[in-house]
C-alpha cells in the first residue's frame, strides 16, 4: 500500500475520533462557572446500614471519572452536592415454581433524593431525585453477600443518573 495514502488515511480517522468520545467538560447553564465540587456524605432514611455511604462513594467516584469538575475539600468547593437515600424497595422477579410465596430473584431499588448548592452565594442550583435498581438471586447461598452488591450496583446507577444531570447541558 502506498505509503501516502496510508498517512492521509490516519490523520482522517484521527480528525474524527474526537468527536465520537465524551470526555467530560459539559455543564448544565446554572453551573457553566463552577469547576469543584465537594460531596458531603449522603442521609440514609432507609432501613438498611451503609446504604448513605455507599451512596457518598459511588457519586464521588462518577464525578471523578467523568472530570468535568475536581473533588476540593468543602471549604474550597465552588458547589457541595448532599442528598439522602429515602427508602429501598424490594420487589420479587422471580418465584419458585412450586411456592409462588417463595422468591427466587429479587428486586432493589434505591430512591435518592439530592441538591446542588452553590458554596459562596447559599443558592439551590438544582434539586432532584434519582432511583437504582439492582437484583439478586436467593438461592446463591449467601442472601446478605447477594443483596450488598445489589445495593453497591443500584447505587452506582444513582450516582451515574447524578453525574449525567451535572454534566450534560
Amino acid at each position: 500500500m502506498n505509503p501516502r495514502l496510508l498517512f492521509r488515511c490516519a490523520c482522517a480517522a484521527l480528525l474524527l475520533l474526537p468527536g465520537c468520545v465524551h470526555m467530560g467538560g459539559q455543564k448544565p447553564e446554572a453551573m457553566k462557572d463552577m469547576n469543584t465540587f465537594c460531596v458531603t456524605m449522603f442521609e440514609n432514611h432507609s432501613t438498611q446500614p451503609s446504604v448513605g455511604m455507599l451512596m457518598t462513594t459511588a457519586v464521588t467516584d462518577a464525578l471523578q471519572r467523568d472530570g468535568t469538575y475536581r473533588l476540593v475539600p468543602a471549604s474550597q468547593a465552588d458547589f457541595l452536592l448532599s442528598g439522602s437515600v429515602t427508602h429501598l424497595s424490594r420487589s420479587s422477579l422471580l418465584t419458585d415454581p412450586d411456592d409462588s410465596y417463595l422468591s427466587r430473584e429479587v428486586g432493589v431499588e434505591v430512591h435518592v433524593t439530592y441538591k446542588v448548592l452553590d458554596r459562596r452565594s447559599g443558592k439551590v442550583v438544582l434539586e432532584r431525585s434519582v432511583t437504582g435498581t439492582g437484583s439478586y438471586f436467593t438461592d446463591a447461598g449467601v442472601v446478605q453477600t447477594s443483596l450488598e452488591s445489589a445495593l453497591s450496583y443500584a447505587t452506582r446507577l444513582a450516582a451515574d443518573d447524578i453525574t449525567n444531570d451535572l454534566t450534560m447541558p
